[in-house]
């Protein structure tokens, strides 16, 4: 399944897939869950490993809600940088405009490094993805990472990284609760 997921994002980046069937593709992975791994991560003992959220960036939120609520019946909790459209059992998407970017510190601070740095990305894109964890051991993922030549930064009790071709990688603990989540 995540051999498919790999290649859907490949053709959506070549642009053979639409953003519809992108969304549609991600969305039919999170309701079939992902409960293998070919090799047991650093961060990980029991090893649920779950699409938390896609971070849309968008040009006018009300339109983009207009879209998946009409269309998908969605449902949208604001907070005080996204806005986050409910999918069910705590998975969701969150859209995000420039201005909301541009309040998150970690982003636009002089010392962010430099993949996280995404202010002046074009709407229309997948700005991030957020993977949750059962049983995540933050410190041995990093160590992990660091070790591996691979920047990691960790901003309360999330970590960011890229993959190998830059796309922002969030990772936190299933237990962590998002601001629209209460």
């Amino acid at each position: 399944m995540a051999n498919r997921l790999d290649q859907v994002f490949d053709a959506y980046e070549r642009g053979s897939v639409t953003r519809r069937e992108l969304i549609a593709t991600v969305a039919s992975f999170v309701a079939l869950g992902s409960t293998s791994l070919s090799a047991q991560p650093p961060s990980s003992e029991a090893g649920r490993v779950h699409l938390n959220h896609v971070n849309l960036r968008v040009e006018n939120v009300q339109r983009s809600f207009d879209f998946y609520h009409k269309f998908f019946g969605l449902a949208m909790k604001p907070t005080a940088t996204f806005h986050a459209l409910d999918c069910g059992d705590g998975t969701f998407i969150s859209l995000q405009t420039k201005a909301d970017i541009d309040q998150e510190t970690f982003r636009v601070s002089p010392d962010a490094v430099e993949w996280a740095r995404t202010p002046d990305e074009a709407p229309g894109m997948i700005e991030h993805f957020c993977l949750e964890i059962d049983n995540f051991d933050l410190q041995k993922t990093v160590d992990a990472l660091k070790a591996a030549g691979q920047e990691a930064v960790v901003v309360a009790d999330n970590l960011l990284t890229s993959d190998p071709d830059g796309i922002l990688v969030q990772v936190v603990d299933t237990k962590l609760r998002f601001p629209h989540e209460g």
